[in-house]
């Protein structure tokens, strides 16, 4: 009888195991997938860029106050881009610069009666806001992948079976 019932709470182990082992990896091939399309949003906004600075310097008679961005713009296109914490930084430092340049062209009559001006910006401006939007359910994401593991963690087996726990987004 005693084995039957240790044979029961094995098997019920072996099987809460298996759940939470199969929901681990279905969420960590979640967040890679949103991982690559925040990564394919941030290099479609960068690409807007040369754009956006090549329609506003025709109107503006202080072409310094693009060299920022133009350098954020060569880093971002350089580098080299294996994980969503790599954007991080040059995102936000974009993102910045971008929001001072809306500033200085929110002055400018002429600019923002410009059609092509106007639809590179909302570009701009559709993609930060999906990014933003992505990283929220990334990081939703990346807290239940965790708590899981935690979970996984309190099954016998699952002690001896290690997935990588992941890091938070700071965006």
């Amino acid at each position: 009888m005693y084995v039957n019932i240790l044979l029961a709470v094995v098997s019920l182990l072996s099987i809460v195991f298996i759940v939470f082992s199969f929901q681990i990896i279905f969420l960590g091939r979640s967040i890679k997938r949103r991982e690559q399309k925040i990564i394919s949003l941030y290099k479609e906004k960068i690409d807007k860029i040369p754009a956006f600075i090549e329609i506003m310097s025709k109107k503006t008679a202080y072409k310094d106050i693009f060299l920022e961005i133009i350098h954020l713009h060569k880093v971002a296109i350089i580098s080299n881009i294996w994980s969503i914490y790599d954007i991080l930084e040059n995102n936000s430092r974009i993102h910045r610069e971008f929001l001072f340049l809306m500033k200085v062209s929110a002055r400018m009559r002429d600019l923002n009666t410009n059609g092509n001006f106007l639809y590179i910006r909302n570009f701009i401006i559709f993609y930060e806001n999906t990014i933003s939007k992505e990283m929220l359910f990334l990081n939703s994401d990346i807290e239940r992948y965790n708590r899981l593991l935690q979970k996984k963690d309190l099954t016998i087996v699952g002690l001896f079976v290690f997935f990588k726990k992941r890091m938070r987004t700071s965006s």
